[in-house]
């Protein structure tokens, strides 16, 4: 008998205690003057986005018939945590024919994929970005050529860049399409 009695005194402190738990920390009853911290969610997060331009396209002649077309990019992190920049996909036009198209980085697929093409960029600071591809002469390009290669050309560069910030917890990623005219 002695026992029943100390089952039903801890049952009962046990229920007084989850009841406790929830009139002060839940707010359930309360005049909202708990000492416990609660996380707000109307708190403004960092979701300025990350910001890519145009630093230069370098033509590099190969020979009479073809030119590798260098373009360099930087990438601005104007928020308080570190932006993996995972990939841009990029076209260079002229006169609306496309020059080049390219690559720069990989998009990592899943969860326990590689991070081998992606760039960390620490917060307020600055990433340069390279990529080059083989422009070949042809038809539609023809009558620009020396332009191009005596870097007297205005391009338009349009495509898509991804990143993916986190901070404490919570992960942000973002696709974002981008066109620029250079110079």
């Amino acid at each position: 008998m002695n026992l029943k009695f100390v089952y039903i005194a801890g049952a009962s402190i046990v229920i007084v205690a989850v009841i406790l738990f929830l009139v002060t920390d839940f707010g359930i009853f309360s005049n909202g003057n708990s000492n416990v911290q609660k996380s707000n969610n109307t708190i403004p997060r960092d979701v300025e986005p990350l910001k890519l331009s145009v630093k230069n396209i370098i033509p590099k002649p190969i020979n009479n018939n073809s030119s590798n077309i260098q373009i360099l990019f930087e990438a601005f992190n104007p928020t308080r945590s570190t932006v993996l920049l995972e990939a841009i996909h990029y076209n260079i036009f002229l006169n609306d024919t496309r020059l080049v198209s390219g690559d720069i980085g990989t998009k990592p697929e899943g969860f326990v994929a590689s991070q081998e093409g992606v760039f960390p960029i620490v917060s307020n600071s600055t990433t340069t970005l390279k990529d080059m591809q083989v422009l070949k002469l042809n038809n539609k390009i023809a009558d620009r050529w020396n332009d191009i290669l005596g870097n007297k050309s205005s391009y338009i560069i349009n495509g898509t860049y991804s990143y993916a910030q986190t901070s404490s917890l919570e992960s942000n990623a973002a696709d974002k399409d981008f066109k620029f005219t250079f110079p």
